[in-house]
């Protein structure tokens, strides 16, 4: 005979986020989100370059404009398209890792005067 045990209820209250816990974690998650979004524009850059939109958008703004424009064909170049990728990794990798140990001190002094978060458990 097996007897079932009713699920015992924890309450438990959250007052700290431990600071280099929560920039370590904000860092890992915006390397990986950075670099995901450096893969998507390169694939983008690749297939953009591959279906010849930059070509024809190119040809669509030198006929209006006039004269052989010659501008969205480099500002598009394989060299520029990293050049950006880079920048907006290593911004993206800063403002990420900034901003989750900004979150962290907030909670904490907030946490401070509100006495926290009330959390439940449940024993199933």
């Amino acid at each position: 005979m097996s007897k079932e045990s009713a699920a015992k209820q924890v309450r438990l209250r959250l007052v700290h986020i431990d600071f280099w816990s929560a920039t370590k974690n904000s860092f890992i998650i915006s390397l990986t989100l950075s670099l995901i979004l450096a893969v998507v524009n390169v694939l983008g850059w690749l297939l953009l370059t591959v279906l010849g939109v930059v070509d024809t958008l190119n040809g669509i703004v030198s006929s209006i404009v006039g004269i052989d424009f010659m501008g969205l064909t480099d500002l598009m170049s394989f060299p520029s398209v990293m050049v950006f990728t880079l920048i907006q990794v290593v911004a993206g990798l800063v403002c990420g890792t900034a901003l989750g140990a900004f979150y962290a001190l907030g909670f904490n002094f907030i946490a401070r005067i509100t006495g926290g978060i009330r959390v439940a458990f449940t024993n199933d």
